[in-house]
């Protein structure tokens, strides 16, 4: 109702501006009677875009229950399902091994070949068999529990059948808190307070509004299940500890689940605040023999190669190993490839062998290692798991200096904002106006030098922000204020603007006498403002779009990435209220030494200019320069382009796994072994956002 109220309100208040300007006309100068007409249709749009606005915010889904909250509980629980479920666990390494190499199950196979061993706080230890869920253990340990085992011993394949569970159970009792998989090792990079990243998680990876997903998690509607916890940097993972703690503190009732590898969890120094624990034990010899015995022929290339190899037993142990052992020696024993551990020779084997038995036309095994090496090793740079288009940046290319592609779409850019005011002015305000295009390209190139949040690269590693640094929120009043000064007093920006505009007001102004210098005043200081605050807005919206990071549930288009789109979405609509803003002063100016229609072609040509210098500034540069590095990327043989159809590709080798909008490596220790193909001094260091300017915004 207070919405509604919203809309009668504001439709009510341009109402009765346009009375008052209906009244204020009758005293305005005689020669602009012919003109006054153009306000009623400027009244009219504003009224209509008011009431659209107020009307599309009425229609917003708030974080309240009703049949919308409803909606999007079940669009949250089908994407969870989708996502981890029917992409990650149902086809898992453990079961697409078995597919591949026609293992059927048998009546007294269990799904999985290990053993949960749990114990709680209380003395209570005991076996999960057979016939015990994970649900109902995760039940028995009072709904909070960390999932403890060895590297590719099964956390994750526990914990996504936790989830399973959880989710049936969800979709049939609908006061059941949805369970929600997330990786702890994104938290790092930004290091909030768990429910404000809780929030932030649910709205990048799920879509979800980011008011309800806030009001869910602060209700207690959302179930975290958080994988890889030892994926944190060891340096942060006892300060993710607390933060976890914190949040349980602050929401004892609140179930959580956690997976972490043993030994990383002995050296924790903050307890995690769970009841009890899960401990994959590893599987023995004879547990081992009993599975290759079961399978049959499927597996006489790993019992062959187990039998010539007596050293091959101790990777057994891990269901994973296990699992690239079978593929791997599918067609038995035979020369050892790679180089290195045994370990990192057995992921070398397993590699060559999928490459082989899934060959692709457009890749050769070579190119094929090489990409997703690339890939590994700028996601553990970047301590991500899961990989999206966005992360592509220009230090990936280790061949080319990441300046130059930000160096030519500058100049590009540049380039076009200005040959296009240049034509805008020859046709807008004869000859005088073609000296606007230079003028706008010098400015342009000076908005482009000195910006900060339009660098691609930057926009890749979106919320790498300096420690200790509260919540960042854009103020657009003040921001823009604290912009127009800075830029202002800066010489390097404020002084060639001064002095560029100039050059136009000058033109304009060569009729002489004082009428001319009137003319040349006003066209200039109309050119100079308006440049000044177009740099403003640009930085203001630039960093807007930084703190608000890329969107959710987007598509995973190639170029423009689910970012990028965002940013050029956002610019088309607020270039043009700039383009008003700007160009209205710039016009009123010159109607003073001029005529009224002098002052609206000029106006025009200004709000034209701004426009452009935004939707540059903002989408079409970064856009320009991630088209460059794509393509230097692909003519260097370091990633294909376009890159949609290899990670298809490696997600049928069994390389990735596709989940939502990204992909993420089958395993941890995987993306491990690509990462390490890569030589560590062709990886580019980790550089934070420039302190100054949020220092400046968070003031």
């Amino acid at each position: 109702m207070r919405r509604v109220t919203t809309v009668v309100l504001t439709v009510v208040c341009v109402t009765l501006l346009g009375v008052v300007t209906n009244v204020a006309t009758g005293v305005l100068p005689g020669r602009w009677s012919p003109y006054l007409w153009i306000a009623w249709p400027l009244l009219a749009f504003v009224a209509t875009a008011l009431t659209v606005v107020e009307i599309r915010r009425a229609r917003e889904p708030g974080p309240v229950g009703g049949a919308s909250a409803a909606r999007a509980r079940r669009v949250l629980l089908d994407r969870v399902r989708r996502y981890w479920i029917t992409s990650v666990l149902d086809r898992s390494l453990h079961v697409e091994a078995r597919l591949q190499l026609g293992i059927t199950a048998s009546a007294d196979d269990r799904r999985y070949p290990w053993t949960l061993r749990a114990s709680r706080r209380d003395g209570f230890t005991g076996v999960l068999d057979d016939r015990t869920s994970v649900a109902a253990l995760f039940e028995r340990l009072d709904r909070a529990m960390v999932i403890l085992g060895a590297p590719g011993a099964g956390k994750t394949t526990t914990l996504l059948e936790l989830a399973r569970e959880l989710l049936d159970g969800a979709e049939v009792d609908r006061d059941a808190p949805v369970p929600v998989v997330l990786n702890l090792s994104s938290w790092a990079t930004r290091r909030q307070p768990l429910a404000q990243w809780l929030a932030e998680q649910l709205t990048e990876r799920y879509g979800l509004p980011s008011a309800q997903a806030a009001a869910w998690v602060a209700a207690g509607e959302i179930l975290p299940l958080l994988d890889g916890l030892d994926e944190v940097v060891e340096a942060r993972r006892d300060e993710c500890v607390a933060a976890i703690a914190a949040f349980h503190a602050q929401q004892p009732l609140t179930p959580i689940a956690l997976c972490c590898r043993s030994v990383e969890y002995q050296r924790l120094r903050t307890s995690l605040p769970v009841y009890g624990t899960v401990t994959i034990e590893p599987l023995t010899r004879p547990q081992i023999e009993r599975h290759l015995d079961r399978s049959g022929p499927a597996l006489a290339g790993l019992r062959a190669a187990l039998a010539a190899d007596e050293e091959l037993w101790e990777f057994t142990g891990s269901p994973l190993l296990l699992s690239i052992m079978a593929l791997a020696y599918a067609d038995g024993p035979g020369p050892e490839t790679g180089t290195g551990s045994r370990r990192n020779r057995l992921f070398a084997r397993y590699t060559e062998t999928m490459l082989r038995h899934r060959p692709h036309a457009g890749y050769l095994p070579e190119q094929a290692t090489r990409y997703l090496s690339l890939l590994g090793s700028k996601m553990r740079e970047r301590q991500q798991s899961i990989f999206v288009l966005d992360l592509v940046a220009p230090d990936w290319s280790r061949n080319w200096p990441r300046r130059d592609a930000d160096r030519l779409s500058r100049t590009a850019s540049s380039f076009a904002v200005g040959l296009l005011v240049a034509l805008c002015g020859a046709l807008l305000v004869g000859w005088p106006g073609v000296t606007a295009g230079p003028v706008a390209a010098v400015v342009t190139a000076l908005g482009l030098r000195f910006g900060e949040y339009d660098n691609l690269t930057l926009i890749a590693r979106w919320g790498r922000r300096p420690e200790g640094r509260r919540a960042i929120r854009v103020n657009w009043l003040t921001d823009t204020a604290e912009e127009f000064t800075e830029i202002l007093y800066k010489p390097a920006v404020g002084g060639p603007i001064a002095a560029c505009t100039l050059a136009v007001g000058a033109v304009f102004g060569l009729s002489g006498g004082w009428v001319g210098l009137l003319t040349g005043l006003a066209y200039w200081i109309g050119f100079a403002l308006a440049a000044l605050l177009a740099l403003g807005v640009g930085n203001t919206v630039a960093f807007h779009l930084y703190v608000v990071g890329p969107p959710g549930g987007a598509p995973r288009r190639e170029i423009p990435s689910p970012a990028l789109r965002q940013r050029l979405r956002f610019a088309l609509r607020v270039a043009p209220a700039l383009g008003v803003i700007t160009g209205a002063p710039a016009g009123v100016l010159v109607t003073w030494p001029r005529t009224d229609a002098d002052g609206v072609r000029y106006g025009l040509l200004v709000g034209t200019a701004a426009a452009l210098y935004l939707l540059v500034f903002v989408a079409v540069g970064p856009i320009v320069e991630q088209w460059l590095v794509r393509r230097q990327l692909a003519r260097a043989n370091e990633l294909p382009r376009p890159l949609r159809p290899f990670l298809d590709y490696a997600v049928q080798c069994l390389f990735l796994r596709d989940v939502g909008d990204g992909y993420i490596f089958v395993h941890r220790e995987l993306l491990e072994f690509f990462a390490d193909r890569v030589p560590a001094e062709t990886l580019s260091p980790l550089r934070p956002p420039p302190v100054d300017s949020i220092a400046l915004k968070d003031g």
